[in-house]
């Protein structure tokens, strides 16, 4: 990439450690290896409360290697239009959404539940201003498991929040193509 590229995580856990177990590639430490990529300016982590994946450590070095790090609580203190802010108006985003940062009382089916988790209005007004103040590259979002799914009702979630999400990037297409 010729440009700096910012990454927001919408996640319970840091995903942060920098091996476990010798692996170096895993989903405990996807976060770490995208800061250690050149391409890769800054990273703005939101809904972090699972401290059982990462040592203290992991949240220094993640602070100390670029990362902006928010709980649930701090962001819903702050206000979501406040840490969208944080963001550099106009910057590339690429977004990671794992659906453990939502609450498990909405989205149960996962493998890595943590109450205390966003709300679906939340995480949806976090995407249309990250939308419309930045240039989306990319999305993906994680950790759906069908199994512990029973009512369908995470997978229904999750389709929103794509959905949405691609609404956001068309609606703001159209408008700068008017």
């Amino acid at each position: 990439l010729q440009k700096p590229l910012v990454v927001v995580q919408i996640d319970a856990h840091l995903d942060f450690v920098d091996q476990r177990h010798g692996v170096r590639f895993g989903h405990g430490n996807s976060m770490r290896r995208c800061l250690e990529m050149p391409h890769i300016s800054s990273m703005f982590q939101l809904g972090i409360r699972g401290v059982s994946s990462t040592a203290k450590s992991g949240f220094e070095d993640a602070k100390t290697m670029g990362s902006t790090v928010l709980s649930v609580r701090k962001v819903r203190e702050l206000g979501v239009a406040s840490v969208v802010e944080r963001v550099p108006s106009g910057s590339l985003v690429y977004i990671s959404i794992d659906i453990d940062g939502l609450d498990p009382s909405i989205a149960p089916g996962t493998g890595t539940p943590s109450h205390g988790g966003f709300l679906y209005y939340e995480v949806k007004d976090l995407l249309r201003l990250l939308i419309s103040r930045t240039h989306l590259v990319g999305l993906d979002l994680v950790e759906v498991s069908p199994p512990y799914d029973v009512a369908g009702v995470t997978t229904t979630l999750a389709a929103r929040l794509v959905l949405d999400a691609m609404g956001f990037a068309m609606a703001k297409r159209e408008k700068s193509e008017l």
